[in-house]
């Protein structure tokens, strides 16, 4: 079994005048033992046991993650298409003097 995420209802975190508070919602125990719930997103503002919507460094990571993946497709598509470009450039009887006009445009 595994052991609930500390903040989460099942593992509230005990708080002293010196904890700093998490960013986002979380629960933790008063120091007279009281359950408490800080929301920090308007779905748990209206329903406590509603799922969390705050934005996490977890749910950040895992946008950013697809990001990544889709960028890093995008760019083996693009290498693909560099690649058949140029084997067909070089393959072209006029293929040296169609790199040379390329390298002029390109430093204009």
């Amino acid at each position: 079994m595994t052991t609930p995420a500390a903040g989460s209802r099942d593992n509230p975190v005990t708080t002293t005048v010196e904890t700093v508070l998490p960013v986002g919602c979380f629960w933790f125990l008063d120091p007279d033992g009281t359950l408490c719930l800080v929301p920090g997103c308007t779905a748990r503002i209206q329903d406590p046991d509603a799922q969390c919507l705050c934005d996490t460094l977890a749910a950040r990571l895992d946008h950013l993650t697809e990001k990544l993946r889709a960028l890093q497709a995008r760019q083996e598509t693009a290498n693909q298409w560099w690649h058949a470009l140029s084997d067909v450039v070089n393959e072209h009887p006029d293929g040296q003097t169609i790199l040379t006009a390329t390298h002029a445009r390109r430093h204009r």
